[in-house]
C-alpha cells in the first residue's frame, strides 16, 4: 500500500510568490490612482459646468453676469455699508440655494473684522449676521482633487480670524497686475512689465479703479476678464474676443491661499498675471501677489470654465502670452485652439 506524503511550500517558493504579488500591486497601484484621479477630474469638470450654467442663467435674467461687491472702506463715506459679497453669492438662486440667498444680510459685511480699515463704522459690526452663509459648504464649489479643509479661519479682509467655507473655483479677473501698483483711471488697460515677477500684466492693479461715485457704480470695466473684486457687470456683448476663447473661471487650491472664501469678493477671483500653478518657495498663504491666481492638484495643469460654458484642461506648459490672452475678453488677440 503506497503512502503519499503532503509537501508544503519551501521558504524560497513563498518568497517568490510574495515578490510576484508585490510586483503586481506595484503595477496595479498607479492604474488605480490614475482611475481615481480621472473620476475626480470628471467631477471637477462637472462642477465648473454647473458654475457656467448658473452664470448663464443669471445672465439670461438681466443681460449681464453677476458683479462682485468689494469696496475698500477708505473709498467710501461713513454711514454706508457694503456687503463685500462675491459673484458666487449673487448666483445662489441659480445654484438652487434660494433659502441661503434669502438668509444673507446684504446691508452687512460678510465678516466682523474691524481692524485695518475694513469697516467704516463699528455700527456695522453688531453681531455676525452672515455667519450662516459664510460657513455653509457648497459641494459644487469643491474640487475632489483639492484635499484642503472645507472650512478654515485663515482668511482675509473682513474675514480675518473667522471661520469660512472655501471655494476651489475662482472667477477670471483677467491679466490685471498683482505685484505692482500705480496708475488708475489715467492708465486703464496699459500693459506694463511687473517689477515683482518681471512678467507683463495690465493696469489697474486688481482691476480697482477710482471713480467719481464708486458707491453707485461699484467699479468700472477696469478688469480685463469677467469678474474682479471691485467689479462691474460684464455681459456677453463685452466678450468680443469670443466666448470660446475667454476664461470665465478656473481652479485654485484652497489651503494654498487665505483668499479662498467663496462668499467674499476679494477671495473669489484670480489673475493670470501669475503663471498657472506658480509655486512659492517657501510657501506662504499670505502672499496675495502670488496667491490671487490659478492652480490645481490635477497632474499637469488645471480645468478652466470658458465663457461659452465649456470646460477645458489647460496644461502647465501653455505659453504665457497665450495663457493671458485666454483671460482677456476684448483685447483682440487671435488664439488658435491648437495653441493650448
Amino acid at each position: 500500500m503506497s503512502r503519499h506524503e503532503s509537501r508544503g511550500f519551501t521558504l524560497i517558493e513563498l518568497l517568490v510568490v510574495i515578490a510576484i504579488i508585490a510586483v503586481l500591486i506595484a503595477l496595479l497601484l498607479p492604474a488605480v490612482q490614475s482611475a481615481r484621479e480621472a473620476a475626480r477630474r470628471a467631477q471637477c469638470v462637472n462642477n465648473l459646468k454647473q458654475l457656467g450654467l448658473a452664470a448663464h442663467n443669471y445672465h439670461d435674467i438681466g443681460g449681464k453676469f453677476p458683479t462682485t461687491m468689494y469696496l475698500h472702506p477708505v473709498f467710501g463715506p461713513p454711514g454706508i455699508a457694503w456687503n463685500n459679497s462675491s459673484f458666487l453669492v449673487q448666483m445662489l438662486p441659480q445654484y438652487e440655494q434660494q433659502a441661503l440667498y434669502n438668509a444673507t444680510n446684504f446691508s452687512m459685511m460678510m465678516g466682523t473684522q474691524i481692524g485695518g480699515g475694513w469697516r467704516w463704522s463699528p455700527n456695522y459690526c453688531v453681531g455676525d449676521p452672515n455667519m450662516t452663509t459664510r460657513i455653509t459648504v457648497l459641494n459644487s464649489l469643491i474640487c475632489p482633487s483639492d484635499p484642503s479643509p472645507n472650512i478654515d479661519n485663515t482668511n482675509s479682509d473682513d474675514l480675518i480670524g473667522l471661520f469660512a467655507a472655501g471655494t476651489s473655483y475662482v472667477g477670471n479677473m483677467g491679466d490685471n497686475c498683482l505685484g505692482c501698483s500705480g496708475g488708475l483711471n489715467d492708465r486703464l488697460g496699459v500693459v506694463i512689465l511687473c517689477n515683482d515677477l518681471n512678467l507683463p500684466c495690465r493696469l489697474p492693479q486688481l482691476g480697482h479703479a477710482r471713480l467719481t461715485d464708486p458707491q453707485t457704480d461699484n467699479g468700472s470695466p477696469a478688469g480685463s476678464g469677467i469678474f474682479w473684486a471691485w467689479g462691474a457687470n460684464v455681459g456677453l456683448n463685452m466678450v468680443t474676443d469670443g466666448t470660446s476663447n475667454t476664461f470665465m473661471a478656473g481652479e485654485q487650491i484652497r489651503a494654498v491661499t487665505q483668499w479662498n472664501a467663496w462668499v467674499q469678493a476679494n477671495a473669489s477671483v484670480g489673475s493670470t498675471a501669475v503663471p498657472l500653478n506658480y509655486k512659492l518657495n517657501p510657501p506662504t498663504t499670505g502672499n496675495w501677489t502670488r496667491q490671487i491666481s490659478f492652480r490645481s492638484n490635477h497632474p499637469g495643469g488645471a480645468n478652466f470654465l470658458f465663457a461659452d460654458g465649456s470646460v477645458k484642461f489647460i496644461k502647465n506648459s501653455i505659453n504665457f502670452s497665450i495663457y493671458q490672452a485666454l483671460s482677456t475678453r476684448n483685447q483682440g488677440e487671435i488664439v488658435s485652439a491648437d495653441a493650448y
